[in-house]
């Protein structure tokens, strides 16, 4: 008899990714692969259902729908990142205001890096699934459905002991081999949403992931800690078949390949290329990479490019080479910029992905850093220096009291919550930040990039992101409005609309709703 139909119990699973705010340069969302994966993994074995909240038209009153008339015995909430922490708190207290005896067990990095916080910040939450998720929710479940309230056998889990203290009860392994986890559950979201996509790289794009992790250690990096500072693949077969049903079923033809590192191997790249080339799909990929795998697979250049990448985005972080070093880049300013004339040469896009906002910095490091962008850059992925909690970096600012703002939806790489030595000022940061991309975008010879370049995607990526700039400017000098994203709303303003409170005056896990994003 197979363990589903063993099962006394049949459990109601409910996964919820919280309502949140799109970003306004996105104007778009893509539903997390991360629950895709998990849902794939359980679906077989437990009334499962997943609930996207980003998609529905009155996110917050549908989730209380679907609580009320669903009554999931166990809910599952993402927290995929810092920036939505509150929004998983809020929904946290939401499940147990509507039903108490449910069973709250939130998962991802953010929760995983921050057990403890989280379960002394937020008491509506029962269990954290502490990293990998499919095999400790799997174990959690049969737990739930043979009615035993034993959990401390269910290694991966976090929760608080009879004494209010944080129990761990023991590291979960990892999955070794990736391939032994189904197709991601696409079939569970709306695919034709009219928000779903990547509207910046084609009418058609769309974000996948076929790896888990990082084998390198730089210090700012969740992921590389929630991972274990290791890399696991799937197989370019399976690679290829997952773009195929994409392509076949979804009509998806243009991808954010998300793994942290593509060709993490060379025999990865080399099957990727193979596997592309048997079937013409017709596709195009945008792949993340490092400077210095980039330089070590420069004979695979030409491969990629006829299986169909357009763009590499590579991590440069900053061109100073004492701050990477600081960093633990573990990477020379002489490699990125080998890897960037490679990239070149071979007729890719580039993306950087870039920091300022450094301690130690000065109008001069922004100037070089600028300057070498406008060499090679196509598309400037300009962050501000954002320390995640739970990683090195973050420990060490806070140990240094460099962390001047601890509000959570700050944390989104865009508004800054530490000064530099010369500049006090966070605001200023922010600014400095916004300015430069301006900067950047507004030159002319992305202007003449954006009509007359021979790369269409090219083409459409900078008229996309000149129209934004457009907007903005049009919006600070004569108040036009932006684009809003019409079905958000706040937790605050949701408990209004309801008319009633969660236990007694709470308004929700969110400051106010004052912070400007």
């Amino acid at each position: 008899m197979s363990r589903a139909t063993a099962n006394p119990k049949p459990v109601k699973f409910l996964l919820v990714d919280p309502p949140h705010r799109i970003w306004d340069i996105l104007k778009a969302w893509v539903p997390s692969p991360g629950c895709l994966q998990l849902a794939a993994f359980l679906e077989d074995e437990f009334n499962l259902d997943f609930m996207d909240c980003t998609l529905n038209r009155r996110p917050w009153h549908d989730l209380e729908a679907k609580l009320r008339a669903d009554r999931p015995d166990v809910v599952g909430i993402s927290i995929g990142c810092t920036y939505f922490t509150y929004d998983g708190y809020n929904a946290a207290a939401l499940v147990k205001d509507v039903l108490p005896d449910a069973v709250v067990v939130v998962g991802g990095a953010h929760p995983t890096l921050n057990a403890e916080e989280c379960l002394a910040e937020c008491p509506e939450i029962d269990f954290i699934c502490m990293g990998e998720g499919e095999l400790t929710m799997r174990e959690f479940l049969r737990t739930v459905a043979d009615g035993n309230p034993d959990f401390s056998r269910v290694k991966g889990l976090c929760y608080r002991g009879p004494d209010g203290r944080p129990v761990f009860t023991g590291k979960r392994e990892l999955i070794e081999d990736l391939d032994t986890l189904p197709m991601p559950a696409y079939h569970l979201v709306d695919m034709e949403h009219p928000y779903i996509g990547l509207p910046s790289e084609g009418d058609r794009a769309f974000l996948v992931n076929f790896a888990r992790g990082c084998g390198f250690r730089c210090k700012f990096c969740s992921e590389s800690v929630f991972w274990e500072r290791r890399w696991r693949g799937r197989s370019p077969e399976l690679i290829g078949e997952e773009l195929e049903l994409l392509k076949k079923k979804y009509n998806r033809d243009t991808f954010y390949v998300g793994d942290n590192i593509f060709n993490f191997t060379r025999e990865r790249g080399i099957g990727f290329i193979e596997e592309m080339k048997r079937r013409r799909l017709g596709q195009h990929f945008w792949l993340q990479s490092r400077a210095d795998l980039v330089v070590r697979d420069e004979d695979l250049m030409p491969g990629f490019k006829e299986a169909g990448v357009y763009q590499f985005m590579i991590g440069v972080e900053y061109t100073k080479q004492e701050t990477l070093d600081e960093l633990n880049k573990q990477v020379s300013m002489e490699t990125v910029e080998r890897a960037m004339q490679i990239l070149k040469r071979h007729g890719f896009m580039i993306m950087a992905t870039l920091m300022i906002g450094h301690w130690d910095e000065t109008k001069e490091d922004r100037e070089r850093l600028f300057d070498f962008c406008t060499r090679y850059v196509n598309h400037f992925g300009l962050n501000v220096v954002t320390p995640l909690p739970g990683t090195e970096f973050y420990k060490e600012m806070k140990a240094l009291g460099r962390i001047k703002d601890f509000d959570y939806r700050k944390f989104d790489y865009i508004q800054a919550v530490m000064p530099t030595r010369e500049i006090d000022d966070l605001d200023k940061i922010t600014e400095l930040h916004l300015g430069m991309i301006r900067r950047f975008y507004w030159r002319p010879i992305e202007l003449w990039r954006m009509f007359f370049s021979p790369n269409p995607i090219l083409r459409h990526h900078h008229k996309y992101f000149m129209k934004y700039g457009f907007e903005v400017m049009m919006h600070e000098v004569f108040g036009r409005p932006l684009w809003t994203q019409d079905n958000y709303q706040t937790f605050e303003s949701f408990l209004r609309e309801r008319g009633r409170p969660i236990r007694g005056g709470f308004r929700g896990y969110e400051p106010d709703e004052t912070v400007e994003l």
